[in-house]
Order: structure tokens, then C-alpha cells, then sequence
């Protein structure tokens, strides 16, 4: 088969997976997680929401 044409992308030769590792992709997916939990305060656990019936 013939070999495939340059792709180009903003005017540089795209290289496909060589761009981004795939160290850059897993920070790319990874979330920060918080130093210390939060817990609801007892209060609010039980809170109802009024609302009107029709």
C-alpha cells in the first residue's frame, strides 16, 4: 500500500500517539483529592425540604 500522506495540524506534522504519552494522558485523567475529608454536619443530615402539595 502506498504510505500514508503527512497529516498536518496548525502547520506541524501531526504524529499520532508520539504527541502525547501516555504519561501526559494518565495526569491528564488523574483528580486531585482532597488533604482532609468533609463530613456533613449532623444538622443538616436530617434537613427536609418543605414543599407544597397540589
Amino acid at each position: 500500500s502506498p504510505p500514508k500522506p503527512a497529516v498536518f495540524i496548525s502547520g506541524v506534522i501531526a504524529r499520532g500517539d508520539k504527541d502525547f504519552p501516555p504519561a501526559a494522558a494518565q495526569v491528564a485523567h488523574q483528580k486531585p483529592h482532597p488533604s482532609v475529608e468533609k463530613h456533613p454536619h449532623p444538622q443538616h443530615v436530617k434537613q427536609h425540604i418543605h414543599q407544597p402539595r397540589k
